[in-house]
């Protein structure tokens, strides 16, 4: 396994030292490849392989070599969403130009009311938190009424930005599906590394269908199982970030390419 070296944000960065109690090394972790700002920017260029990703985590999401699909890990197994929507199970040597993963092991159970749309299931679990300043992860198995993905097509060099890319995108409605989300949140002072505020993905109950999501609305009334994460490791691409006009404000563009809009 050739995992490139790591840069483990918690111990590094004062500003991410996030409770009380000293962190240590078998303090969960959310494993990250890249950096958001990085993607956003055009760089798509894969650097850690899906076997190594597997290796870290066994939930999670992100996107692939070359921005092919939407990348969902559930139950340790890697999903990828094209373009055309269809899931299929990619080859563990494919590589990720941005991915987060963690070993998912949930510490509280968060009932969500029936009907409620994304923002509220959001505002649900930002209360259950009660800190702003944390990472989390949460999984929902639910019945959607109704539910919008996405995903975009894949790119080749010269790449383009992310959020002109994001304009080609398809749009996949569902109604009355079961079915998996898949949601990361990061906090606000981690905006550039990753997404701040929630970051959903999808797959149907049957895993045949998926992507990143934009909109949805509960059937039923389930629980969320919530999961919170003090501690960050970051793999930054092996061919670094040079050339890369990182020093700018990415926060509309990613708006964007999350949204939709």
């Amino acid at each position: 396994m050739r995992i490139r070296p790591i840069l483990t944000i918690a111990p590094l960065l004062v500003a991410f030292l996030l409770c009380a109690a000293p962190l240590h090394a078998a303090e969960p972790a959310l494993f990250q490849v890249g950096v958001i700002d990085a993607l956003l920017a055009g760089s798509y260029d894969g650097s850690v392989t899906l076997d190594e990703l597997r290796s870290r985590g066994d939930f999670g999401l992100g996107t692939f070599q070359g921005l092919d699909g939407e990348l969902v890990l559930l139950d340790g197994v890697v999903y990828q969403v094209p373009v055309d929507g269809k899931v299929r199970r990619p080859s563990g040597r494919l590589t990720t130009p941005f991915a987060q993963v963690l070993r998912f092991a949930p510490g509280q159970k968060v009932p969500l009311a029936a009907s409620s749309s994304l923002a509220a299931v959001e505002a649900a679990l930002d209360a259950s938190l009660g800190d702003a300043n944390v990472f989390a992860a949460v999984r929902i198995d639910a019945e959607f009424s109704s539910l919008t993905a996405r995903s975009v097509p894949a790119q080749r060099p010269p790449y383009r930005p992310l959020a002109e890319v994001a304009k080609e995108q398809a749009v996949f409605p569902f109604a009355n599906a079961r079915g998996t989300l898949v949601g990361l949140r990061g906090p606000a002072f981690a905006r550039g590394l990753g997404v701040p505020g929630w970051h959903w993905h999808f797959l149907t109950q049957d895993r045949t269908r998926g992507g990143h999501v934009m909109a949805f609305t509960l059937a039923d009334a389930p629980q969320a199982q919530l999961m919170v994460l003090r501690r960050l490791e970051l793999v930054l691409p092996q061919a670094g970030l040079a050339g890369l006009d990182l020093g700018r404000d990415r926060s509309g563009e990613l708006k964007a390419v999350e949204t939709g809009k």
